[in-house]
């Protein structure tokens, strides 16, 4: 039976307090190793536990509770170094769509309120380095050299957590881990947290509002975003977020990650204290009333892992996925989802075991997963990238002029190569400007400047004037171009320009028709036509002068006198034929 069972719990976080609270109350026999069980409660700044999480904290009846050291969150809302108002998600419909409002509070006091629900009698000091585990039994090594048997062992100790690492290595050794498991942590974010001493509610308003606001600062060519979440008790908690290259870090390197250095903090501190707060003043009047034992400084990544357990290990909260936006509460529904599914275990038998970590992990991976891609979206969001990226995209091509020096450009974002292709750089270029022709052959070696700097191109051909842009330039030269003053320029010209004439074809009307048209009343549709026999095209020869479009009477006496010039052309080539005959 359930109850018949012993659990190690390697962490004293809020998702290993959740899970040791789950098992007191469903009478499985437990410990909770941790090297200093409340040596987390008094640092770190806020956590905020979505509705789904606040279900389980309601069962446990500590809903009123949580009530008394946290504040409903209203919404997010995006501003500038300079105040800018970007925009705003607002999650106050949460409480009408799933029974509960976002909360906000210290992490300190939510996790003094889980620590209180679990018997001393429980913890056993420890830091956990490994763990040994054979078919029946799992045994867990720690720092001080002492050793606990269980029959399982959930794994609560973390984003880099040693039982994690030694339970890949020895699954990777038997060529049953996933690659993508096999790949180190890499760290892409770097997290100082803290929380203010109570502050004067009429220097700071915002502090009097039932629900809080949580306001976020993006600074101008700067990784950082900076969080700010006003709490019950008149304190305002923050988080600087920093995004920062990847760097792998090896498994086993857990220990190094969370120890910063005064120094390390207080750099971080002074690249952000000198703009704008959202509350009036500058960052740094907030930081300031920080006390320094009150900040918490750590690394991590978003990543979900596929493998949650091995033999009689299993893996829970930030040691199996990771994200930046609500961690705690995935936690917690980890711990709530495999105390339910361990309290029906039959037997201590590794087939049965198995089978619960399977379904565990079947019913959490998924949406643990989907709650770390959003979270990567909500960071990136809140961090300018998703806002700029269509911005971006359609900003990226500036080009201009290749045979003019270029204008340096001075956007945050850089531009695409704005150059000639490679075909049109390795052959003979011809340029016509202003009636002249200017033949140039490619350069050995040209460089043309893009992005602010000198990009080179080199052929095997013979050197040219346009070995820089200012040889171009000084090619190129030529007066500047002004626009003539109204009076001068002409509406209409009988010049035509020099690549258009009017070429006249024979009518597709006849004069006559037209007359008969004109003496029913339908003259101007008989002038249409004519007008539309006449087209626009590109001529070899260009006349000097536009031929006048005849009017009626005018073709009329064209028509005669063309008439009279075919009869006669008759005649003589009638008399000619005649002529032919009688030879």
């Amino acid at each position: 039976m359930a109850t018949d069972i012993k659990v190690i719990i390697a962490g004293a976080g809020l998702g290993g307090l959740s899970a040791a609270i789950s098992l007191e109350l469903a009478g499985i026999d437990y410990i909770v190793l941790e090297p200093a069980s409340d040596s987390k409660g008094d640092i770190g700044g806020a956590v905020q536990v979505s509705p789904t999480a606040m279900h389980f904290l309601h069962q446990l009846g500590i809903y009123e509770e949580i009530q008394k050291i946290s504040k409903p969150v209203s919404g997010y809302s995006m501003n500038e170094h300079d105040m800018n108002y970007v925009g705003r998600i607002d999650v106050s419909p949460f409480k009408e769509r799933y029974g509960y409002h976002t909360e906000v509070m210290a992490r300190s006091q939510l996790h003094a309120l889980l620590f209180q629900r679990v018997p001393p009698k429980r913890f056993v000091t420890g830091k956990v380095l490994g763990m040994i585990q054979g078919r029946d039994k799992v045994t867990v090594r720690c720092s001080d050299g002492s050793t606990h048997e269980g029959d399982i062992l959930i794994a609560a100790d973390g984003a880099f957590s040693n039982i994690r690492h030694t339970l890949y290595w020895s699954l990777n050794e038997k060529k049953r881990l996933p690659k993508t498991d096999t790949i180190n942590m890499s760290v892409d974010l770097h997290v100082i947290s803290g929380c203010t001493k109570p502050l004067d509610p009429e220097k700071f308003p915002v502090l009097l509002d039932t629900m809080s606001e949580i306001q976020s600062v993006q600074l101008p060519g700067k990784p950082y975003t900076i969080w700010f979440m006003p709490l019950l008790d008149n304190r305002i908690a923050w988080d600087i977020a920093r995004d920062v290259p990847k760097t792998s870090i090896r498994q086993g390197e857990s220990s190094k990650v969370n120890i910063w250095r005064p120094e390390d903090i207080e750099e971080v501190l002074n690249a952000v204290k000198d703009y704008d707060c959202p509350y009036g003043g500058k960052i740094g009047d907030l930081l300031d009333t920080t006390p320094p034992e009150q900040m918490y400084m750590y690394m991590s990544e978003e990543r979900c892992w596929e493998t949650w357990f091995g033999g009689r290990t299993v893996l829970l909260g930030d040691a199996c996925h990771k994200g930046f936006y609500q961690p705690a509460s995935e936690a917690i529904l980890d711990a709530v989802t495999l105390a339910n599914l361990l309290s029906t275990l039959q037997d201590d038998t590794h087939e049965s075991i198995a089978a619960v970590f399977n379904e565990y992990r079947d019913r959490r991976a998924p949406l643990a997963k989907a709650a770390v891609e959003q979270s990567a979206l909500f960071r990136q969001v809140f961090s300018g990238k998703v806002r700029h990226m269509l911005d971006d995209k359609r900003h990226e091509n500036r080009p201009q002029l290749w045979f003019l020096p270029q204008v340096k450009d001075c956007g945050i974002t850089r531009p695409v190569p704005n150059l000639p292709s490679s075909s049109s750089s390795d052959t003979d270029t011809t340029i016509t400007a202003s009636n002249s022709t200017l033949v140039a052959s490619s350069s050995s070696t040209s460089t043309s400047e893009s992005r602010g700097s000198t990009v080179s191109r080199t052929s095997s051909s013979t050197s040219s004037p346009r070995t820089s842009r200012t040889s171009w330039s000084s090619v190129m030269s030529r007066p500047a171009f002004t626009m003539p003053s109204p009076p001068n320029v002409p509406l209409f010209s009988t010049k035509m320009p020099s690549q258009v004439v009017v070429k006249k074809v024979e009518p597709q009307v006849s004069i006559g028709d037209a007359d008969k048209r004109s003496s029913t009343g339908s003259s101007d549709s008989g002038i249409d036509s004519l007008k539309s026999s006449c087209t626009l095209i590109t001529a070899t020869e260009v006349p000097s002068e536009v031929t006048p479009v005849p009017s009626i009477e005018e073709a009329n006496q064209v028509e005669k006198s063309d008439d009279n010039e075919k009869q006669l052309t008759e005649v003589v080539t009638k008399d000619q034929t005649t002529d032919k005959v009688n030879e």
